[in-house]
């Protein structure tokens, strides 16, 4: 059984914080999954006309790979632990890539920007990570193909029902597993 954060050693919380994972799982899930064209475009998407948070719904499939479902409790926990950081830093750095992305004469400071925003997207990712492995989460229960999509897509179903999104289609490139090609199209 997991601990809820306010009980976890505040000690601890403090020292995975200093001391964020260096081999981070997620982050290592992320640039894999995130490389398929329509997992990236359906990201983007959501994070566009949805408000989502990229590295949430990268979150949510990565444990549902690991075969663990997230509650209400712990997405709540989770958006809180990214949110300060995402507005302060990770939004005004999509903002301004953005913009010079429709610029003239911008490549090297688009590419700095781009480094930056990447940096500040490690960080979310790294403190998810920390701040999971602290309060316990589930080791991996290992399962087919099919039901990691059902694990995945219950993390994501209980993501997106907290935002203005509409349900995941059965068939979202979100649910694919690693295993399957980089391209489905």
């Amino acid at each position: 059984m997991r601990r809820p954060v306010a009980s976890t050693s505040w000690w601890i919380l403090y020292w995975r914080w200093r001391n964020p994972v260096t081999d981070n799982p997620l982050w290592q899930y992320s640039l894999a999954h995130y490389a398929r064209r329509e997992v990236a475009e359906t990201c983007l998407a959501l994070q566009d006309g949805s408000e989502a948070n990229v590295n949430l719904l990268l979150f949510c499939c990565w444990l549902g790979c690991r075969g663990e479902l997230l509650t209400s409790g712990q997405l709540a926990e989770a958006r809180l632990l990214v949110g300060e950081w995402d507005r302060g830093v990770v939004q005004p750095l999509r903002q301004v890539r953005r913009f010079l992305k429709q610029s003239a004469d911008t490549d090297q400071m688009l590419a700095a920007v781009s480094a930056l925003e990447l940096k500040a997207e490690r960080i979310v990712q790294d403190r998810l990570v920390s701040w999971w492995l602290a309060v316990g989460g589930n080791p991996e229960r290992p399962g087919g193909e099919r039901v990691v999509a059902e694990w995945q897509r219950q993390n994501l179903a209980l993501y997106l029902a907290s935002l203005p999104a509409p349900p995941l289609p059965e068939d979202s490139p979100l649910c694919w597993p690693l295993t399957a090609p980089l391209s489905q199209a």
